[in-house]
């Protein structure tokens, strides 16, 4: 490379870094820090092999003597080996925009990056999300991601509590259904959840009485309200999530037997139940009634101002007029070659032309 050469290479380093100060890419200090990095090294003195050899040996043996007068290094305070200048030299001529940043970046103009992302499998199976070091009793539960086997245990111990479970020491202190006085096997929600002893028999023979309602259902048939389907005193109830959506509030299921036990207690028995059916309906019935009479009201005050409205106009600039035309004369032939008829207003003379096609 002549001198020309490197003017020119010189000339156009600065002005890219000046170019890179003005969009701010780069400040003063770190230009002042490049420029004394590409400043030219002075040149080291020629030296023969053997006396950068004898260098050297003269370096380390002096490096070995202080290390060996010097206290010796603790565990807490280790001394690092300090670079020397010629290599800090030869390391920024290799590297004389290491500090310059980049003026586009990739995110700029590369909306998914491939090379970055990971395969999470859908989001179900993804080994990062796992926990490690778990006990085993903790298994079932657990809201970390579940291997088939654990599934399975799980299963398994649910199935244990809610359908075999221990028998009795003699069938006859074995519990017995409330309403056949039969069957010892009883329906787990019932049991477990709203303290029934009812068999899965008896729950399906008797659906008016051991069915589930929502608390919709409650509140439009047996008028409860939210207070009292929210105290646990009252009611058991049997939370699942929603069927709508996810991420809707949980659905609460009530049995009927107890909703219809507080009701009838509430309302005065079944008779009261249905006087407060029929209060209500006729309240309804009254709102849409006085609904419907202020909506024909605002409709009857529209009709008279509109009516008012057109009966001072006509008073001012008379009634609206209706032209009577008088019979067609010709009026000539147009542009196109069409035949003109003309038509006069017999009252106030407005004219019109037709084209007779």
């Amino acid at each position: 490379m002549n001198a020309e050469q490197r003017a020119r290479v010189e000339a156009n380093r600065k002005k890219a870094l000046e170019r890179l100060r003005k969009r701010g890419i780069l400040k003063d200090a770190e230009l002042q820090h490049i420029e004394k990095r590409n400043e030219p090294a002075k040149e080291a003195p020629n030296i023969t092999l053997n006396e950068q050899a004898h260098d050297k040996v003269v370096t380390e043996h002096h490096s070995i003597v202080t290390e060996s007068q010097a206290a010796p290094p603790t565990s807490a305070s280790k001394t690092l080996p300090v670079p020397h200048e010629s290599q800090a030299n030869e390391e920024s001529k290799k590297r004389p925009l290491e500090r310059i940043r980049p003026s586009i970046r990739t995110k700029d103009y590369i909306e998914y990056d491939f090379s970055t992302m990971k395969n999470l499998n859908g989001g179900y199976i993804n080994p990062e999300d796992r926990l490690t070091g778990f006990d085993e009793e903790d298994v079932v539960g657990s809201k970390r991601q579940k291997t088939l086997d654990e599934w399975k245990k799980e299963q398994q111990e649910r199935k244990y509590l809610y359908e075999n479970a221990p028998p009795p020491e003699h069938i006859s202190q074995a519990p017995k259904c409330t309403e056949c006085n039969i069957n010892i096997e009883m329906d787990p929600v019932l049991d477990d959840v709203f303290k029934i002893r009812v068999c899965k028999s008896c729950v399906k023979k008797l659906p008016e009485k051991y069915s589930l309602l929502t608390k919709t259902e409650c509140k439009e048939d047996y008028f409860l309200t939210e207070p009292e389907l929210n105290d646990e005193a009252i009611f058991h109830r049997l939370e699942k999530p929603n069927p709508h959506s996810g991420t809707f509030a949980r659905m609460q299921l009530f049995v009927r037997c107890e909703v219809e036990e507080f009701a009838f207690k509430k309302w005065g028995g079944e008779q009261g139940l249905d006087a407060e059916w029929h209060r209500r309906e006729e309240g309804k019935a009254q709102r849409r009634e006085k609904k419907y009479q202020k909506e024909m009201l605002k409709m009857r005050m529209k009709t008279r101002a509109q009516e008012y409205t057109t009966r001072i106009r006509e008073k001012r600039h008379g009634k609206t007029h209706t032209h009577n035309f008088s019979n067609p004369i010709e009026g000539g032939i147009d542009e196109d070659g069409h035949k003109l008829l003309r038509r006069r207003c017999t009252e106030c003379g407005l004219e019109t032309e037709e084209v007779a096609i």
